[in-house]
């Protein structure tokens, strides 16, 4: 995944079979050990961070993804004509309880400014107001899906960009980031799609570019949006859904090489930095994402996503103790989660720090906060 999967595969078995192993080798819980192991195998039968940023139902199955991608790729097809507008993926569940909404100051503005300095939640919030309040519908929509993204909840992402898209069916970064988030999500038709949109969309490019002479598959995306970087190599975008799709293909070394290139224009661009370190992640070079979740983090210190790739990049490496900091960092910021507690938990165990899972349990974030501190 682009944003969330640094949870690569480590030789013939995933990563998750290897965590549950060393757990048992380590634990006598008693009969207790293959309860982990299964609740475990359960818990990371997704990917952890944006290939991701940070982030799965992945439609009931129970296998490493890059083994999935491998089969869905395949035969590098997908279905020309996806519906964005579906009611299910339209469906967005806004929080009951709204301070914003009755508040006599300009939520989108409150959005902004919460987003700008890090207060994820709080910018959810503010944005949702806004679109009860129908203030800048399509704008409040994407940031909305872009705060989740980085909030590590997809299908709230998803469904926010979904919905910004029918308010703006040209708007290319929602077009972008849609192509992302499905590609987290492992919607390869749907990735494909929005892509290929984002290019008849562009005011440059849909000029330049004849749709109908490329099929609707992954090889014969990558050679249109190739054509596309090689007469435009100062548009990040282009390089950042070129590193997307080379990571649906699974050629991660090409798809660094575009993320790089993407941040020799944007070296700031926090984004960028999580995805190249997901895509080092898939390639089963953790050493290397946790410095570039880092360079994510120094820009944007409180980036949910990065905090929990950084842990699980740890993780990869067999330095659990490590990662735990790193797994109650991204907890603070949203304790809701569900996947990240799971790891905290395994990430625990295998540190031997048994006598303290009962505050995962009971989802004590102060006191995890205190004993882990970063």
């Amino acid at each position: 995944l682009v944003e969330q999967n640094a949870t690569a595969s480590a030789g013939p078995s995933s990563s998750s079979a290897a965590w549950a192993e060393e757990f048992e080798k380590k634990v006598d819980l008693g009969g207790a050990g293959s309860k982990w192991a299964t609740e475990f195998e359960n818990f990371n039968a997704q990917p952890g961070g944006t290939w991701a940023d940070d982030f799965l139902e992945n439609e009931g199955a129970q296998r490493p993804l890059p083994d999935q991608w491998a089969e869905e790729f395949a035969e590098h097809h997908a279905s020309a004509m996806p519906d964005p507008l579906a009611e299910e993926q339209r469906k967005y569940e806004f929080s009951q309880s709204n301070p914003f909404e009755s508040s006599n100051e300009n939520p989108f503005e409150l959005g902004q400014e919460l987003y700008k300095n890090g207060l994820l939640s709080e910018a959810a919030l503010a944005f949702e107001a806004a679109i009860e309040k129908d203030i800048h519908i399509a704008e409040s929509w994407r940031m909305l899906g872009m705060v989740h993204a980085e909030n590590e909840n997809d299908k709230q992402a998803i469904a926010s960009m979904v919905n910004a898209h029918a308010a703006d069916p040209t708007n290319l970064d929602v077009l972008l980031d849609l192509g992302v988030s499905h590609t987290n999500e492992l919607h390869t038709h749907e990735a494909l799609n929005y892509l290929r949109q984002w290019v008849s969309q562009h005011p440059e490019y849909r000029n330049m570019i004849a749709l109908s002479s490329f099929e609707v598959n992954v090889v014969e995306t990558i050679k249109m949006f190739d054509s596309i970087a090689q007469a435009n190599p100062k548009d990040a975008d282009v390089f950042t859904a070129l590193g997307v799709l080379f990571n649906l293909s699974r050629e991660y070394n090409k798809a660094e090489d575009a993320f790089r290139h993407g941040l020799s224009l944007q070296p700031e661009n926090h984004s960028l930095w999580n995805k190249l370190g997901a895509t080092q992640a898939n390639s089963s070079n953790s050493k290397a994402a946790v410095q570039a979740y880092q360079r994510a983090l120094n820009i944007k210190p409180n980036y949910v996503r990065a905090w929990s790739n950084m842990g699980i990049g740890f993780s990869n490496q067999g330095m659990y103790k490590e990662s735990i900091p790193y797994y109650v960092r991204a907890l603070s910021m949203n304790a809701n989660a569900e996947t990240l507690w799971g790891y905290l938990k395994i990430a625990m165990a295998c540190s031997g720090i048994l006598e303290l899972l009962p505050l995962v349990n009971e989802r004590n974030i102060s006191a995890l906060s205190e004993k882990f501190p970063i």
